[in-house]
């Protein structure tokens, strides 16, 4: 048989149920922002990296070029 419940007793569970609702959604907004924050992080760090190693990484690739658009003498 299902147990009756006063409305006091139906307020008192909703009540419940919106404060660990509310809780969850405010954990859920801080893990979110912290992935964010992450996130720009890592894209900065990949920008600039990738301007630090761009003469590198195009430095062969350059003198090729030039050899191959001078004609030596």
């Amino acid at each position: 048989m299902a147990k009756i419940m006063t409305k006091r007793e139906v307020r008192r569970r909703k009540m419940k149920y919106r404060v660990f609702a509310g809780l969850y959604d405010f954990v859920a907004i801080l893990a979110g922002i912290a992935v964010i924050i992450v996130c720009c992080v890592l894209l900065t760090t990949l920008a600039k990296w990738t301007i630090a190693t761009f003469n590198v990484s195009f430095e062969g690739l350059l003198g090729l070029f030039n050899d191959a658009l001078i004609v030596p003498k």
